[in-house]
């Protein structure tokens, strides 16, 4: 099985919507990753694996959040620490 949705190949990636992303009733396949077009990277994995423990913490606040990545020794985009800047626009990047 596969653990990206092979229908969001490079044209429809990131796309919302519209007649060419419609489905024929009872020919759509139930894919399980139906919204991520390729597998998450390591660094995708690590960030998600740092914000449970962070969460699991109740710790919510944008701050708080930044600072705990730091104290984790997860750098961010290119290598930095992270900032809340730089927290932003990599979760934006990932959510598009």
């Amino acid at each position: 099985m596969s653990d990206a949705n092979p229908g969001l190949g490079p044209d429809l990636a990131g796309t919302k919507g519209g007649e060419h992303t419609l489905e024929q009733p009872g020919e759509a396949r139930n894919l399980v990753w139906q919204s991520r077009a390729a597998p998450p990277t390591a660094a995708e994995n690590r960030l998600a694996d740092a914000l449970q423990r962070i969460f699991g913490d109740a710790v919510y606040d944008l701050p708080g959040i930044v600072a705990r990545l730091n104290q984790a020794g997860l750098v961010g985009p290119g290598g930095d620490a992270w900032t809340e800047a730089s927290f932003t626009a990599e979760l934006a990047r990932l959510g598009a």
